[in-house]
């Protein structure tokens, strides 16, 4: 009887010390989810310039360029630039407000907010470095 009683001591002692290991790797996977997937609010995402568009829109446009994000698709009309970055496809969106003011507004393709605020802040901070650069047009 002793040692049944024993034996049943070890096996669960052996037991909840597994339980509180697979415990620990599912807070640790969980705690993990949640630092790649970071709510990014839309505030963050829109800023007004007072700038031209043209030249919004080729510093934005360099910005892109500058951070290593691969440029998929831009239109220089109406001030659309499709990137990637992160896996995910990104909308920079430059809109004119008047003659010397424009909005750069950036929103994800599928406008779920769960992504890094670095993304943002790195296309707002090239801006502001570059912001009295002068754009030249380059001829070949």
């Amino acid at each position: 009887m002793k040692k049944f009683c024993l034996t049943l001591c070890i096996a669960g002692i052996v037991f909840l010390f597994l339980s509180n290991l697979a415990h620990a790797q599912d807070s640790m996977e969980v705690s993990y989810a949640q630092t790649t997937a970071a709510y990014t609010n839309y505030r963050d995402c829109i800023r007004l310039y007072k700038l031209p568009f043209g030249k919004l829109f080729y510093l934005a446009l360099s910005s892109v360029n500058a951070n290593k994000y691969e440029i998929l698709e831009m239109q220089s009309r109406n001030g659309y630039i499709i990137f990637e970055a992160d896996g995910r496809e990104f909308l920079l969106n430059v809109m004119k407000k008047d003659k010397s003011y424009t909005f750069l507004k950036l929103a994800p393709c599928d406008n779920n907010y769960y992504f890094s605020p670095t993304i943002p802040q790195k296309i707002f901070r090239y801006i502001d470095v570059s912001f009295n650069a002068d754009v030249k047009e380059l001829k070949f």
